[in-house]
């Protein structure tokens, strides 16, 4: 048959980080970061968790905190939202053209009930049509994720005159 040769890889062009290069206006062959990238950061989950381990998982192994949950949201809006939505609900223009099968609303009563594990592992393996994300959403990441999903969750239905008075007055004044 057609074996591939690798050896083409070992010899075709190549720039060591800090040596020179044509290729770019600043002459420099290592270039920063594009705008917007974030270090790779790995999360505090309990090491030497098998699958069925974490699939349990009660609660987000990473402390909660409102630079989390802004992070979470970034990447929900970039990734989930497009099909489950921005408000999580299971409408977007991506969803309107699945004819197989719609993406589900993550208030539906089944999702409410799935420990933040058991989400952890439909993002890292995929669920039915839905693909893996773990080569977009690094291990911390959707940890964020949840954490933010569970947030949504929570204020979905809720009533603003259930709000605290001072996040009340913030919601109202936020509001058209």
């Amino acid at each position: 048959g057609l074996e591939p040769s690798w050896e083409r890889m070992m010899v075709q062009p190549h720039a060591a980080p800090y040596e020179e290069s044509a290729l770019f206006p600043n002459g420099a062959a290592m270039q920063p970061l594009p705008r917007g990238t974030r270090p790779y950061e790995p999360s505090n989950a309990p090491p030497h968790l098998d699958r069925e381990q974490v699939d349990k998982l009660q609660e987000i192994p990473l402390t909660l905190s409102p630079e989390l949950l802004a992070r979470g949201k970034e990447d929900f809006t970039v990734v989930c939202a497009t099909c489950h939505g921005i408000l999580g609900n299971g409408s977007s223009a991506v969803a309107d053209r699945m004819t197989l099968r719609k993406p589900p609303s993550l208030h539906e009563q089944r999702i409410l009930a799935y420990p933040p594990g058991h989400l952890f592992t439909i993002i890292t393996e995929g669920f039915g049509l839905m693909p893996s994300y773990a080569a977009e959403l690094p291990e911390r990441d959707r940890w964020a994720t949840i954490a933010y999903v569970r947030a949504l969750q929570l204020s979905f239905d809720a009533r603003l005159a259930s709000l605290p008075k001072d996040i009340r007055a913030e919601a109202e004044r936020q509001l058209p």
